[in-house]
């Protein structure tokens, strides 16, 4: 009793240790999984950031994808008349972004200038008369005389901000062509919504003067926001070295997030986007895996009290450990004689399934139609009548050869295939096509039941009407592990001693062998049996 109860003790001593083993190494884990996660929230911000500034940037560069097709258009224009004559493709590719809907174009010839407005319809395009801010705009780019082409500019108008961009051609003939685009920065946050509806961030907009072009907060356009909470040199940076980021409480959600900076140079102006990524989106997916990782540790804990519990439980029982071992013993010799029984009732089995094998072997009715075509062949060609007799005499002999265990090679199994279906050609001709078959070299040493495959070939011209204009097909092939006969389906109306004894041959002896796979059926317009290979 006293060694049991040292026994107990002792190894409840090795459970506590081990648990205070873990837990130190668990205090450890958490500290450091700490600093990982807080760099894993940076990662999985920067990768949120990455896919909130790309979208942005792609849909503001296909805003002015429009003015990029017409240049070209515009280039190939010789002379002003044939830029009027061209207007209806130019207006369509100036405008043909769905956000963008005001556009206009001015010609200088001499010392003559016409503007025009265009607006997009639903489905057409008007021309308005020119608003004050957009004469404006167009004669200051006209009265500029640098040798930049592209520009743009932000212009207060009412409550409004609109982006205009202008694009300068010189034709041939000294006319001085320019458009661009009118974009009302209201109506395009509007579109901005219906952006990536499912990112996990929200983007806005400074430019130059740190006045908000975009921002899903209406009322913070047009105003100069002061969002920057530390000094860029202070801030952390992204590889780029470009965007830098911190993390500040967002007055728009009223959370936390971590803020990117990053600069955005569109047609001369350089402005920066601004992406807040909230902190709880990100914590979100960092928790899980903490929570994995508490989970974890829990069942650690578990386990070592279990352990704990199952030996104290182990070393109190001891003394009934001889009582069991008896019990066990009888038990085995109960099973011992059960396992006896089933050898008994195996070997029953065993013998049956042989008898049922020899049954199958011998079949009364394809000795007769072989005998019937031998007596027709005797008067037609006496040579192959010879060689009807050889190959009839080989079947046979195959037949009444014992196999012990009831496997035979592929090998010698695809000759007696191509014997006993010389006889079958015999006796139905044109009725029935050439054996088709593609076995594998490797295959040809590997085993199969006695007589499967003759199985296959017999059950195909016992279930299917044969005919010359419809013969029957049948496949012998190598498929995997398998060997697989097929026919092309035809079936008989009536079909004689159906009682599909063969397949229940097969299916017996591959239940016998505890090899599954052995399968028969309807695939398509064929039958196909699948022998399972054995080694």
């Amino acid at each position: 009793m006293t060694f049991r109860i040292y026994r107990s003790r002792y190894f409840i001593f090795t459970g506590i240790l081990l648990f205070v083993c873990f837990a130190v190494i668990g205090i450890f884990i958490s500290v450091q999984s700490g600093k990982r996660t807080r760099q894993i929230s940076i990662d999985m911000a920067t990768k949120v950031y990455q896919l909130k500034s790309a979208v942005v940037r792609n849909e503001f560069n296909h805003f002015l994808e429009g003015i990029h097709q017409v240049a070209p258009v515009i280039a190939q224009a010789p002379s002003a008349e044939v830029f009027q004559q061209q207007l209806p493709l130019i207006e369509t590719l100036l405008l043909n972004h769905p956000a963008i809907n005001n556009g206009w174009y001015a010609i200088v010839r001499g010392g003559d200038t016409l503007m025009r407005a265009v607006q997009k319809l639903s489905t057409s395009y008007s021309h308005p008369p020119l608003q004050s801010y957009q004469v404006n705009w167009i004669s200051r780019q006209l009265a500029q005389t640098d040798s930049v082409a592209q520009t743009a500019g932000i212009i207060s108008v009412a409550d409004s901000l609109h982006w205009m961009t202008a694009h300068k051609i010189q034709l041939a003939n000294a006319t001085e062509l320019a458009l661009g685009l009118d974009i009302n920065l209201v109506q395009l946050q509007h579109y901005l919504w219906s952006v990536d509806t499912t990112g996990r961030a929200y983007a806005f907009i400074l430019n130059e003067d740190s006045v908000c072009i975009t921002h899903p907060d209406e009322s913070q356009l047009g105003k100069k926001l002061s969002l920057v909470a530390q000094p860029a040199n202070s801030r952390h940076f992204l590889g780029d070295s470009v965007t830098s980021y911190e993390t500040v409480n967002s007055t728009y959600l009223q959370l936390p997030v971590i803020r990117y900076y990053t600069p955005l140079h569109l047609w001369g102006q350089h402005w920066t986007l601004v992406v807040d990524t909230p902190v709880l989106a990100v914590d979100e997916d960092v928790k899980a895996v903490e929570k994995y990782m508490l989970i974890l540790f829990v069942s650690t804990a578990i386990i070592i009290l279990s352990l704990i519990a199952w030996a104290q439980t182990k070393w109190q029982n001891e003394f009934l450990l001889r009582e069991q071992a008896e019990r066990n013993r009888q038990e085995l010799l109960a099973e011992k004689q059960a396992l006896s029984l089933a050898a008994e009732r195996q070997e029953k089995h065993n013998a049956l399934l042989q008898l049922n094998t020899l049954k199958e072997k011998v079949n009364p009715h394809f000795l007769f139609n072989s005998l019937s075509s031998l007596n027709a062949l005797i008067d037609q060609n006496q040579q192959l009548a010879k060689s009807f007799v050889m190959k009839l005499s080989k079947v046979y002999r195959y037949v009444l050869d014992d196999y012990p265990n009831g496997l035979v090679t592929v090998a010698t199994e695809l000759q007696f295939a191509n014997e006993y279906f010389f006889l079958l050609k015999i006796r139905f001709g044109q009725a029935l096509e050439p054996l088709q078959i593609e076995i594998a070299d490797k295959h040809l040493a590997q085993h199969l039941p006695f007589m499967s495959l003759q199985t296959g070939i017999e059950n195909a011209v016992k279930h299917n009407a044969l005919s010359r204009e419809a013969p029957l097909q049948i496949s012998i092939r190598s498929e995997g592990n398998w060997i697989v006969v097929s026919n092309n389906l035809q079936p008989r109306k009536d079909v004689p001693d159906s009682g599909k004894q063969g397949l229940q041959y097969l299916a017996s002896t591959y239940t016998y062998l505890d090899t599954p796979g052995f399968r028969h059926g309807v695939e398509g317009d064929t039958y196909t049996c699948y022998l399972p290979l054995l080694p």
